[in-house]
């Protein structure tokens, strides 16, 4: 059953159909009348999708171990969605600027992670 289900042999089509399923049971499409509302909403498809991806690499991998890659990049587009609704409802430049240094922070990491990757010690 684990050899069906490997990351190799799972097409990106598979995650996409899992993550529409939940995104359309989660989100009332009707209520979006304005560009602003459409960006949040699609946004929040990609962060679904970004965990349904982290969810299926850790459930049917070999290490059975989460990224901090893909966790890293959700949070960012996490924020960026929190960015966008309080810009929508209300502007405040304070919070705005608060979460930009920690989506600042959480890129650093990002560059970091890349840098000393475990995969890249575990092939030396």
């Amino acid at each position: 059953m684990n050899e069906i289900f490997r990351m190799k042999n799972l097409v990106p089509t598979v995650k996409f159909l899992i993550t529409l399923v939940l995104f359309l049971n989660v989100k009332n499409l009707d209520e979006i009348d304005k560009f602003s509302e459409l960006a949040v909403a699609l946004l929040e498809f990609i962060i679904i999708l970004e965990l349904v991806r982290m969810l299926i690499e850790f459930m049917f991998s070999d290490e059975n171990r989460i990224r901090m890659r893909l966790m890293i990049d959700s949070t960012i587009i996490f924020f960026i969605r929190d960015i966008m609704l309080i810009v929508n409802d209300t502007f405040d430049s304070k919070k705005i600027f608060i979460i930009l240094a920690v989506i600042a922070i959480l890129i650093f990491f990002r560059v970091i992670l890349l840098k000393f990757s475990p995969s890249i010690f575990e092939s030396k």
